[in-house]
């Protein structure tokens, strides 16, 4: 399934390049993401996109710790309802509870969980990127970023974080996290993690509105159920899935399909922030493997099974979706 991200937090990304005196249009452009979608509301990405827009940036950006300016960047409404939800929140836990609860309506991909110390005294937020490629160092920082800046958007006093552990080893930066962290940091350890105290994160903020906060939560639970039930990609993956075994299916049948027109299918499509064939691909890689993994089915019926005109048609297909050959992938995989 393509899992994808709202567009708007990328913003942030764009404006990073700016001030480091990047172009940020074709960089977008090199990744297949539209620079448009930026300003369409609801509009998504692909993560595998996102993931490749951070891969340039650490190529582009001679500043190692460029994610901390992430803390100069982002604005609530970067990230839609769920930005407004998180300042209207009772306390900085509350605001967190919301991130973690309604994530989806950022990204489909899980983020992270919260857990309390009782020891320490310590509220948690542990980074969860499992179903992602795994995050350069430079977004690793920049989630680490958001969440210490939103907690300290809402406070009314100083906001310190009590600790902060990353995954990469840039020692570099060291200096520049601890400054802005105002804490110890530590390099190399199994998952991102940030810690408050418990005294901060429960805390009553002047800025909370418990009756605004309810009202954002019910518009992303509303936006949650209509994503996970009509959303169009899996509209269009359901249909693929089923009329692919029978032969190659065409945009014009899956609009037909759907009930509605080439051009709106194509359209509706671009602001979810994916193609047809970007989804047709997808599909035929996840069918392919399914079906090669079966021993029982003749690698030449497969590949014809799926659209492709011969067998090393599909075997160059099947080896850049995975980095073997579909009879490896069988061996492998038995």
């Amino acid at each position: 399934m393509l899992l994808t991200k709202l567009a708007s937090i990328q913003h942030i990304l764009w404006e990073i390049m700016e001030e480091y005196g990047v172009d940020p249009e074709p960089v977008f452009r090199r990744v297949n993401l539209d620079p448009d979608l930026l300003f369409e509301p609801g509009a998504r990405y692909p993560l595998d996109g996102v993931a490749a827009l951070w891969e340039e940036m650490e190529q582009l950006i001679e500043d190692p710790c460029f994610g901390l300016k992430t803390a100069d960047h982002w604005h609530p409404s970067h990230f839609g309802t769920i930005g407004y939800a998180m300042m209207a929140s009772s306390t900085v836990r509350d605001g967190l509870e919301r991130l973690m609860r309604y994530h989806r309506v950022v990204s489909d991909a899980r983020f992270g969980e919260l857990r309390e110390d009782g020891e320490r005294g310590t509220l948690e937020v542990k980074l969860n990127w499992s179903e992602e490629q795994p995050w350069t160092p430079a977004r690793e920082d920049a989630a680490l970023t958001f969440i210490l800046s939103s907690c300290r958007l809402n406070c009314n006093k100083p906001l310190y974080s009590r600790r902060i552990e990353m995954t990469h080893n840039q020692h570099e930066c060291l200096e520049r996290y601890e400054n802005f962290f105002s804490c110890r940091v530590d390099l190399k350890r199994p998952a991102p993690l940030i810690s408050f105290s418990l005294s901060d994160v429960d805390r009553p903020l002047r800025s909370g509105d418990e009756y605004l906060a309810q009202l954002h939560d019910n518009i992303m639970e509303d936006y949650i159920s209509r994503l996970s039930e009509v959303r169009l990609i899996r509209s269009v993956q359901k249909v693929l899935a089923a009329q692919l075994p029978a032969g190659p299916v065409t945009v014009d049948a899956v609009a037909r399909e759907l009930g509605m027109s080439t051009r709106k299918l194509q359209r509706d499509l671009k602001l979810e922030g994916t193609t047809y064939q970007e989804l047709l691909n997808s599909t035929r890689k996840d069918l392919a493997q399914r079906y090669v993994k079966d021993s029982h089915n003749d690698l030449t019926e497969v590949a014809f099974i799926l659209g492709f005109a011969d067998l090393s048609t599909f075997s160059r297909s099947f080896k850049r979706w995975t980095g073997v050959s579909p009879s490896r992938y069988r061996k492998t995989e038995a």
